[in-house]
């Protein structure tokens, strides 16, 4: 068991984060607000969870061959061949994506759930839009909670709790969670990796249909001075797709700034009025390919795939997410076909392109390389 440290320099000293409103608190409050403005939206995603799209056919698949480079080998020791200069070698793969991602139908999330991990909202649970609405503006100053969150270093084995100091100076609660995040599949004998992201259980809770139980969150006391806070969180193991991509979703689900979400998925910002005006995307995805090669492309790609498949998992349905990923989706892929010299693959319209666009050179290679699942 992992034991806090009093930081106040008194070992009967009481807690001094009191004054710290607990969650359900919150909430209520904010929903009870007759001044709060509820923001409209379609209920539950069903514009678009309930579409035919998740029932048709397989999408047709786009193929793209991408050269990746290696490294050079290390310099060779005979002397006689000391003039000879290494060099990098040069890899060809080929890579069939699905020309849009499909949307998986919609599961609502569960009551009971969401009352276990904060049950001072109460039988008399409202609405879950509501809530939802209330979250909205709790969630960045949440988010800067987990942002400041520093945890002990982990050995080998993993602990079922862990002591995190807390950097912020504001009275929003601290993380009730320490996810472990970790990947289903390991190749070879290679060591499996664990992300540590700090959360809090009621923002995963509202927005996530299959989430696993989680661990229960004693009211462990936390200890303060002037600068930061120590508390001891349970860690709870979590089992994605990808782990690398959890961070877009975890900061979405706090902001809900889907334009946020666009920019962290692309190689440069869109324009602003994109998602609004599509008409925009042909120039903006010939400009990409113009800056950018196939392998920098498909790292971008992994990235959104990756979101789409943790998405998933959780069950996620949240209108503004699965807009984006669509648009990132299909932006990335047109750009990857104007620069295979194959615009039509994914473009209505490719004589509207600019001509330089068709014709540009792709910029150098970034040093790591990229995988994508063959969907």
């Amino acid at each position: 068991m992992l034991r806090v440290k009093r930081l106040n320099g008194s070992e009967n000293a009481p807690p001094t984060r009191t004054s710290v409103k607990s969650m359900g608190t919150r909430l209520r409050s904010s929903i009870a607000d007759p001044n709060r403005k509820r923001r409209a939206r379609t209920a539950h995603g069903a514009k678009h969870m309930h579409a035919t799209k998740s029932k048709g056919k397989s999408p047709a698949t786009l193929e793209f061959e991408v050269t990746s480079m290696s490294a050079p080998p290390p310099p060779v020791a005979d002397v006689e061949m000391q003039d000879v200069e290494p060099q990098p070698s040069r890899t060809k793969k080929t890579y069939r994506l699905p020309k849009e991602l499909l949307r998986p139908a919609f599961q609502e999330i569960s009551k009971e759930t969401l009352l276990s991990v904060e049950p001072e909202l109460g039988e008399d649970l409202p609405d879950i839009e509501y809530i939802r609405d209330a979250m909205e503006e709790l969630g960045p100053g949440l988010l800067r909670a987990t942002s400041s969150v520093r945890a002990t270093p982990l050995k080998d084995a993993l602990p079922s709790e862990i002591a995190i100091t807390i950097n912020d100076h504001s009275d929003y609660p601290p993380p009730t969670h320490m996810l472990a995040i970790y990947p289903k599949d390991v190749p070879g004998n290679a060591r499996r990796q664990v992300t540590l992201v700090p959360t809090h259980s009621v923002v995963l809770a509202l927005h996530c249909a299959r989430l696993p139980k989680l661990k229960a969150s004693p009211p462990t006391p936390s200890y303060t001075t002037e600068d930061r806070t120590e508390l001891v969180v349970p860690i709870q193991p979590l089992c994605l797709p990808s782990p690398a991509a959890f961070s877009h979703l975890s900061v979405f689900l706090y902001t809900k700034r889907a334009d946020h979400l666009l920019k962290s998925l692309l190689p440069c910002p869109p324009p602003p009025t994109l998602d609004e005006d599509r008409t925009q995307l042909p120039a903006f995805a010939a400009r990409l390919a113009d800056t950018y090669t196939l392998q920098a492309l498909l790292l971008h790609v992994n990235s959104v795939h990756g979101l789409w498949q943790n998405a998933i998992v959780l069950g996620v349905h949240i209108d503004e997410l699965w807009d984006q990923i669509d648009l990132a989706w299909e932006v990335l892929l047109s750009a990857m076909a104007i620069s295979a010299r194959t615009p039509h693959l994914m473009l209505k319209r490719p004589s509207a392109l600019p001509p330089a666009a068709e014709t540009a050179s792709p910029a150098p290679d970034p040093d790591s390389a990229a995988s994508t699942p063959t969907a």
